[in-house]
């Protein structure tokens, strides 16, 4: 009997990732069980990030590398490179991190007839040491399932523990240049087939001070991560934002996005009633899953109320939406 192995492309997205790059390729190429791509895409790096990659190019075929000639950053380079890409499915790839060799092949496994696959990820230090926690620990719940609104209340998907069918990438394109592009994808694949959530630490997900992500750097720093002062009122934008953005999207309810981003606009502006009149309605989605839904609604609307009242006595925000 043949036996037909997945076939997996890694989008590696690179820029000044010296340090740890040659860890993270050694990791990808070990991958067991799949038929492995690797399409490497350089973001104008200073370091030696670009002579490592080619180094790996020329003595393995499965490696290419592509440069950009400008810097794009990494929403933009993670579309570019995830486009590149030829296999039927793809796997974002951070340069920092470390993959168990059961990766892709679990990931692809559990995906079955659903459009995306994601795991768990083990917290590391800098120097590959072990923090003693999972990225699940540091949230309430791991989402799953096809409810696209679940996911657009927060994100609980990484970038570099998720696996997408090709076609779900290319449906969600052009990817918001504000948002996480692993949010997206996870809002695009539960619009359609679902996500699947694998409880299993398959990364090492390195926390650093130089990391993209801001997940899991206060368990490696040991310290509380401090709130910016700008917080209820950067919060209510963000959601605004997602909001607005699903509503561009062809594979997004246009009456569901609309009611919600008048919600969002009208608490930003301090009125709530719009925002009871949308949660009472979409009970069934809001937060926290684990309580019954008319105790949900009850929550979510107070939480956000309360934003709405301390957002008040914030000043404006300034720089980056999402960090």
């Amino acid at each position: 009997m043949t036996i037909v192995l997945p076939r997996i492309s890694v989008a590696l997205c690179v820029h000044d990732g010296a340090r740890w790059l040659r860890e993270q390729l050694d990791s990808v190429l070990a991958q067991e069980g799949v038929l492995l791509e690797v399409v490497a895409l350089d973001d104008m790096s200073k370091d030696d990030s670009l002579a490592i990659l080619r180094e790996y190019a020329a003595r393995d075929p499965r490696v290419r590398v592509e440069a950009n000639e400008t810097n794009l950053g990494h929403v933009r380079s993670f579309e570019k490179c995830m486009a590149l890409c030829t296999m039927p499915l793809i796997a974002p790839c951070d340069q920092d991190d470390v993959w168990e060799p059961q990766k892709l092949l679990t990931l692809a496994k559990a995906l079955r007839d659903a459009d995306l696959a994601y795991c768990d990820s083990a917290y590391i230090d800098a120097e590959g040491r072990s923090l003693g926690r999972r990225f699940s620990q540091d949230l309430n719940v791991m989402l799953s399932g096809g409810d696209a609104l679940r996911f657009a209340f927060g994100n609980t998907v990484s970038g570099h523990a998720l696996l997408v069918r090709r076609d779900v990438f290319e449906s969600a394109r052009p990817f918001p240049s504000l948002l996480y592009h692993d949010w997206w994808l996870a809002l695009r694949a539960a619009s359609g087939m679902g996500v699947v959530y694998v409880d299993q630490p398959l990364v090492r997900f390195r926390r650093h001070a130089g990391a993209a992500s801001p997940a899991g750097k206060n368990v490696a720093a040991g310290v509380r991560r401090k709130r910016s002062s700008s917080h209820n009122k950067r919060w209510l934008a963000q959601q605004a934002y997602v909001f607005e953005q699903l509503g561009y999207a062809e594979w997004f309810p246009k009456t569901l996005a609309a009611r919600w981003l008048f919600a969002m606009l009208a608490a930003e502006k301090g009125h709530v009633w719009p925002l009871a009149q949308a949660v009472w309605r979409d009970r069934r989605s809001v937060p926290p899953q684990s309580a019954p839904r008319m105790i949900a609604a009850a929550r979510y609307f107070t939480r956000v109320a309360n934003k709405v009242m301390r957002a008040k006595r914030e000043r404006s925000f300034y720089g980056p939406l999402f960090k």
